[in-house]
């Protein structure tokens, strides 16, 4: 009889301790879908704003394009010997 009782509250905390592990994964993989779109409409709203500027600074200089060019400067962690 002690036996099943320690098997009964064995498989009790077993399957308590899935739940938990089951709700901790919904809730993380919900707050991974509610950040995402978050942080993708903000780099679309930057990148809006940056494209809103381009155009303001291309009709102030009556041009036909405007560029921008990133630099990195990739030497600067070579060792030369």
């Amino acid at each position: 009889m002690e036996n099943i009782t320690t098997t009964i509250i064995s498989l009790t905390a077993f399957i308590t301790a899935l739940g938990t592990l089951i709700v901790t994964i919904m809730k993380a993989k919900k707050e991974i879908e509610n950040t995402l779109p978050k942080k993708i409409q903000k780099q679309c709203s930057i990148n809006i704003e940056i494209t809103n500027k381009l155009e303001k600074l291309k009709e102030y200089f009556m041009a036909d394009r405007v560029q921008i060019y990133d630099f990195h400067n990739r030497w600067a962690l070579c060792e030369w010997s």
